[in-house]
């Protein structure tokens, strides 16, 4: 499992993965009270779990998989279920249910302008041929919404001449650095790509009950860069059409482009989701700030539009309906994050705030509010953890005892481990599927080789899989149960490919390097080692280990103290070397690689974690 073209294009392509047959959560999570909340009085989305015995219908996939009936109904209210070409004005087209992004074509004076342009290059031949279908022009301009639907963009620039790439001025940058994941922290980028992996149903089989969502298989990737970024609130003529680009305003990215077409008052973007926004993705990503997503929500409907082309939800026409709309997903924004500050002002703690905060039923109702993506319990206690962190003045959690001396003493406090099997049998019986996980977490942990209870954790798990209506948990729950199983390894990182090592500067992971270093191995140590790639035209760069750490040295001739020990090489060997490919005496063999001392050498990086590719882990020196 590698990073290629296909797996950057799926990353990419699956921001909403499978919404076509996914379901619609209205406040999701155990039942709990807030203020002035009685659970079932029909104020609020009745929070009662359907992990936790709430009679659930299911259905099947083609494939088999089974999921939550109940999505069915409601994405229906905001998605595709046919391909079709949706006109929305004389000169704006919207291809809706053939990819899932939906791409909008406008017709300029000479040409045709395409917004957004599918996952691959497949996608965008797709989407040149549809568009000509519509009218007979050569591509004039294509504009990004956003880096996730940027790889089909090579055969539509190619259908044009001198063809203009707009997007934000954060695309190309973004693109380089992580190919649109959006990692926080660069160096935990392969975590990063595991857990997508994880969430987005690429380990789970391809048949029968457990099988993925319905998942576009990629192909070739495509981006062309951005050749004209534009700013928040610059006007432009693009071949004739007059357009408004605002930039200031993230959601899933940040790099977003929404576009104001004043002649035919219709808006571009892709803020308004078929879903409630999905403020915090499981796989881990940037922070996504709900003011921010909120604050183009708003713009969108101060500019009262007369149509709202989505890039990823049907088109909306009419000035008082595009409102409407526009205010509960607004309103529904506000209320969860305000409501999670009110929440914190009130003393909750995160674990609290799951259960304190649900959408009122009004506004759970909204067909664009549904939560067939994410669930809304994950979101208030995202939002305390990024503006207080972890701790919730709870000062009996500042030092807890061990996972491992916690389960154990769990279990022992049941009664042993057959007592706690009993215990989990009689909740799977009662369809009590949140406290079975829980409880099985625990006592896998002290018997983590006991083949039925790590089948009983896996039942607990599948059951919440087919009854969640939302595809990101559906993933993750069946993933690991399949895994507990022995059917499936979950990686621990997935590395990128030498080739995209090569494509960033060299300096980028000579310095990631530093975070493998084992400060056990590195205890009472001092050694730095040069580094020149030699096809480059960087000075020599540097790892100083220091009793147990590695500073990274842009420039060893600047640095304090001289190198022990030089390596010089070819940009693809250090590649092939850090991501796993070869071994540390296969790159010694390798052209074009010196050393003034081999033995030195092996001394230094046996200080170091290696990669096994095989494995999908790092793997620490003996």
């Amino acid at each position: 499992m590698t990073i290629t073209s296909t797996t950057i294009r799926l990353i990419c392509g699956l921001a909403m993965l499978a919404l076509i047959v996914c379901s619609a959560c209205l406040g999701e999570g155990p039942t709990g009270e807030q203020a002035g909340h009685t659970p079932g009085d029909g104020v609020f989305a009745e929070p009662q779990s359907v992990y936790s015995g709430a009679p659930v219908e299911h259905a099947k996939y083609p494939n088999g998989g089974i999921f939550n009936k109940a999505v069915l109904t409601r994405i229906a209210q905001t998605q595709a279920q046919k391909p079709k070409i949706v006109q929305v004005t004389d000169k704006v087209w919207v291809l809706v249910g053939y990819h899932w992004g939906y791409v909008a074509i406008l017709e300029g004076a000479k040409g045709l302008i395409i917004y957004d342009t599918g996952d691959d290059i497949k996608e965008g031949k797709e989407i040149l041929e549809l568009a000509q279908s519509i009218r007979k022009k050569p591509i004039s301009a294509i504009i990004y919404s956003h880096a996730h639907y940027v790889h089909g963009a090579k055969p539509l620039v190619e259908a044009g001449k001198d063809v203009m790439v707009i997007g934000n001025r954060n695309i190309n940058r973004n693109m380089l650095e992580s190919g649109g994941l959006g990692a926080a922290i660069p160096e935990l980028a392969p975590v990063l790509m595991a857990r997508t992996f994880e969430q987005f149903s690429f380990l789970l089989p391809d048949e029968g009950p457990d099988a993925k969502a319905p998942t576009p298989v990629g192909t070739e990737a495509g981006f062309v860069p951005v050749n004209t970024p534009v700013k928040h609130g610059q006007k432009m003529t693009v071949d004739g059409v007059k357009m408004v680009f605002y930039t200031d305003f993230d959601s899933d990215t940040d790099d977003q482009v929404m576009v104001y077409l004043p002649e035919s008052e219709t808006v571009l973007n892709n803020h308004l989701w078929p879903t409630f926004p999905n403020f915090y993705t499981l796989r881990g990503s940037v922070y996504r700030d709900p003011l921010d997503w909120a604050g183009g929500i708003r713009l969108m409907r101060d500019l009262n539009p007369k149509h709202l082309v989505n890039t990823h939800s049907l088109p909306i026409s009419g000035k008082e309906k595009v409102r409407a709309v526009l205010n509960a997903y607004y309103d529904s924004i506000m209320y969860l994050y305000d409501q999670t500050l009110r929440g914190i002002l009130h003393g909750k703690t995160p674990d609290e705030l799951r259960y304190w905060v649900q959408l009122p039923k009004a506004l759970a109702d909204s067909p664009n509010n549904q939560m067939s993506y994410g669930e809304f319990s994950y979101y208030p206690p995202y939002i305390y953890q990024y503006a207080l962190g972890w701790f919730g003045r709870d000062a009996e959690n500042l030092n807890q005892i061990a996972p491992d001396e916690r389960a154990a003493k769990i279990v022992a406090g049941f009664g042993g481990k057959e007592k706690v099997k009993g215990h989990l049998r009689t909740s799977l019986d009662n369809k009590e599927y949140a406290w079975a996980a829980e409880l099985g977490g625990h006592l896998v942990r002290v018997a983590p080789k006991d083949k039925e209870a790590r089948q009983l954790l896996a039942n607990a798990l599948r059951n919440m899989g087919y009854n969640t209506e939302a595809t990101i948990p559906r993933s993750w729950y069946l993933t690991r149960a399949l895994a507990l199983e022995g059917k499936l390894h979950i990686p621990t990182i997935v590395l990128p490919e030498a080739e995209a090592v090569v494509t960033a500067s060299p300096d980028t992971y000579v310095q990631q390097f530093r975070v493998r270093i084992d400060p056990r191995a590195a205890v009472g140590k001092e050694q730095l080692l040069a580094i020149t790639i030699t096809d480059s035209k960087m000075s020599a760069m540097g790892l100083h280990v220091r009793n147990s750490i590695a500073e990274f040295i842009p420039d060893v001739a600047k640095h304090y103290r001289k190198p022990d020990v030089k390596i010089e090489l070819p940009h693809k060997a250090w590649a092939d070397y850090y991501v796993g490919n070869i071994k540390l005496e296969d790159l010694l063999k390798r052209d074009g690689v010196k050393t003034d001392d081999a033995e030195a050498l092996r001394r230094f990086f046996g200080l170091f974690d290696t990669a096994d590719r095989k494995r999908f882990q790092l793997v620490p020196p003996a």
